[in-house]
C-alpha cells in the first residue's frame, strides 16, 4: 500500500537492493555469449506451443461452428414441422367451412289441383 507523508526532512528513496547473483561472473559471461543459440532454442519452443494452441484453438472453432449448425438444422426442422401442422390445421377449417350448410327461410304451400290434365 501507498501511503503520503508530507515530511519536509523526507530527502532520500530507494529501491530494495537485488539480492547477489547466484552464478559465477564467467557463468554469466558465458551466458551472454551464447544468448542467441539459446534465444534460437526457446524461440522455437515457444513457436510450437504457440502453434499447437492455434490448433487447439481451431479445433474449438470448429467443433462450436459445427454444433451451431446442427441447432440451426433442429430449428429449421422444427420449424418446417410446425408449418406443416398449421398448415394441415388451416386446411382442416377450410374444409369444414366449405361444408357447412346455411338454411334459409323456407315455406311450403299446397297449390289448389287445377285440373289440366
Amino acid at each position: 500500500m501507498f501511503d503520503k507523508y508530507n515530511n519536509a526532512n523526507y530527502v532520500q528513496f530507494s529501491w530494495r537492493p537485488r539480492p547477489p547473483s547466484l552464478l559465477s561472473p564467467e557463468e554469466e559471461e558465458e551466458i551472454l555469449k551464447n544468448l542467441k543459440k539459446y534465444s534460437k532454442k526457446y524461440e522455437i519452443e515457444d513457436q510450437d506451443i504457440s502453434v499447437l494452441l492455434s490448433e487447439q484453438e481451431c479445433e474449438k472453432r470448429k467443433q462450436l461452428k459445427e454444433e451451431w449448425e446442427r441447432w440451426v438444422n433442429e430449428w429449421k426442422r422444427d420449424h418446417e414441422e410446425q408449418m406443416l401442422r398449421d398448415r394441415e390445421a388451416s386446411d382442416v377449417e377450410e374444409a369444414e367451412q366449405v361444408e357447412v350448410e346455411e338454411r334459409v327461410h323456407v315455406t311450403e304451400e299446397i297449390l289448389p289441383d287445377v285440373g289440366i290434365f
